[in-house]
């Protein structure tokens, strides 16, 4: 039987900040690592629910939003685990425990777990995760020098082996380093593009009007549709660039999802 990798604890600003890696085989977990070379596999927060929850009519994929005050994320539950979602409601406060996921680069969770806990519940929650992270860092500052001095060489395992310090631990910050670079080149290849204009800024009223469209057609039919049905359906109005635009758009918003590959439907 498969070990359960243990639930870390942690603060919604934490899992927004980090960065996601998808493991390339299906027998690794995917994980997070921190700004502060944490590698997390599993979460677990505490947290206001500050949407009504959303459940679909078949029960197969529901949701609700999250909010610690330090951020807000919305937590995903499918198939059997939609009935984690049944169990609360707008202003409760709860206690989560899941793993990360990313969708079109808005970080989520995949809940396992959820109950509704006291107030007192949330202040032991901000102090353990406090002392969590204060214990980390000053592990990971040591790590972080050994690093920046010996790199990943047999020299740099060995002090930080005599320091108390993993292995582990200083590959992670070897991996958060690499991904930090990446992020910085990515954003230096964005600045150097043409700055787009303010008209070409602006709001673009032919994309809204085509998300509307879209909009209304799912709540008409009120059942999932496939991609190439509401392109035939628009396009008349609409050329499909423009509507492939306006599904892309009500998805990143959260007002549609895709139940299914290639299906959509309104939230």
């Amino acid at each position: 039987m498969k070990k359960r990798l243990p639930a870390s604890r942690v603060y919604i600003s934490d899992i927004l900040s980090g960065y996601y890696i998808k493991s390339d085989g299906d027998l690794e977990p995917n994980y997070l690592i921190t700004k502060d070379a944490r590698k997390i596999y599993r979460v677990k927060l505490v947290a206001t629910v500050v949407r009504e929850p959303f459940l679909s009519d078949d029960e197969t994929y529901g949701k609700f939003r999250l909010d610690d005050g330090t951020g807000t994320i919305w937590a995903l539950a499918f198939r059997d685990d939609t009935r984690f979602v049944k169990l609360v409601n707008k202003g409760d406060l709860v206690q989560v425990i899941g793993k990360v996921a990313e969708w079109r680069d808005d970080k989520q969770i995949l809940i396992e777990g959820v109950s509704k806990v006291e107030p007192n519940i949330m202040v032991l929650h901000r102090f353990e995760t406090l002392k969590e992270k204060a214990e980390h860092v000053l592990k990971a500052r040591e790590a972080f020098d050994i690093y920046d001095r010996y790199g990943i060489t047999a020299k740099a395992k060995v002090i930080a082996k005599n320091k108390g310090i993993s292995e582990d631990l200083l590959m992670t910050i070897d991996e958060l380093y690499t991904l930090m670079l990446e992020q910085r080149s990515l954003e230096e290849e964005l600045f150097e593009e043409e700055v787009p204009t303010e008209e070409a800024s602006q709001e673009n009223p032919e994309l809204e009007k085509a998300k509307k469209a879209v909009l209304d057609l799912l709540k008409e039919k009120g059942k999932p549709l496939s991609h190439r049905f509401i392109i035939k359906k628009l396009s008349k109005e609409f050329n499909e660039e423009l509507v492939d635009e306006a599904i892309t758009s009500l998805l990143a918003e959260g007002d549609i999802y895709e139940p299914e590959t290639g299906y959509y439907e309104p939230l």
